[in-house]
């Protein structure tokens, strides 16, 4: 074994260990819970989801409301309230459209893609200014096989899935 090998691997070991190190303290200190949410906020009031899409199912919105009822009430970052929270969450669901994926020439149709889209608002309700409005999007593809069943179970993915960036929108300031 040479010298220059043996300090080689002291300064490897050396390093990987202020690498460990570093990535323990960020990982320690990092969430995406709280990190964007004014401190003044305790409380949010979510109103029922108005549905603007025209696809005729009042299920969507509700089921809206409740996956993000719940999500905020587990993920702990608010209060939720009936009315008059310090901040308030409006969310509509603007379009459900269905969409032809490509098909080549002779063959027939197997997939569509259903495309949800959403616009929320969110308000500070304590200093009387919009925080963020934004329009929040989610797509999922489902076979014409049994397209009624699939085009519903697609809807409620998009649904959940837009519940989801809603959340990580309001908490982490994404």
């Amino acid at each position: 074994m040479n010298i220059f090998s043996f300090f080689r691997n002291i300064l490897l070991n050396i390093l990987y260990l202020i690498c460990m190190f570093v990535l323990v303290q960020i990982s320690g200190c990092y969430s995406f819970t709280g990190g964007s949410v004014p401190e003044h906020l305790k409380t949010l009031y979510i109103p029922s989801i108005n549905d603007k899409s025209g696809y005729g199912n009042p299920q969507y919105r509700e089921q809206l409301t409740q996956l993000l009822v719940d999500k905020f009430r587990s993920d702990g970052t608010f209060t939720l309230v009936e009315r008059n929270g310090d901040a308030r969450l409006s969310v509509s669901i603007n379009s459900i459209r269905d969409e032809t994926m490509t098909v080549s020439p002779g063959e027939l149709e197997k997939e569509k893609k259903i495309v949800v889209l959403c616009q929320v608002e969110y308000y500070d309700a304590i200093k009387k200014q919009v925080i963020f409005s934004k329009n929040f999007t989610a797509f999922n593809i489902y076979s014409i096989a049994n397209a009624q069943a699939e085009r519903n179970q697609s809807i409620e993915k998009a649904l959940e899935q837009i519940s989801d960036d809603i959340l990580l929108g309001v908490v982490s300031g994404w």
